[in-house]
């Protein structure tokens, strides 16, 4: 499991039991003209209960962030955050 922890693809999309969708492809209008981005279609029900391993691990260590913390945020972490927002579609 540790050489999969290295790999972060920007989406996993799971569907049922046995399918997932792992890739960087961006699901908008514009990302598959615009992108040179790559997925893996798998279907495999050992991967995907792998894969929902993963997810149920973020899942526990992420953390709400409310509107009063968001807004006690440093200007140069908010300029950050702006900026990266802007700029994600070519990011």
């Amino acid at each position: 499991m540790a050489a999969a922890a290295a790999v972060r693809p920007h989406q996993v999309f799971r569907v049922d039991a046995d399918w997932s969708l792992i890739g960087s492809t961006n699901w908008d209008a514009r990302s598959p003209r615009l992108n040179f981005a790559y997925n893996l279609e798998c279907y495999d029900r050992h991967l995907a209960q792998r894969l929902d391993a993963l997810i149920d691990a973020k899942i526990g260590r992420a953390r709400e962030l409310t509107l009063a913390q968001a807004q006690a945020l440093p200007f140069a972490c908010k300029l950050r955050n702006g900026l990266a927002r802007l700029l994600s579609p070519y990011l």
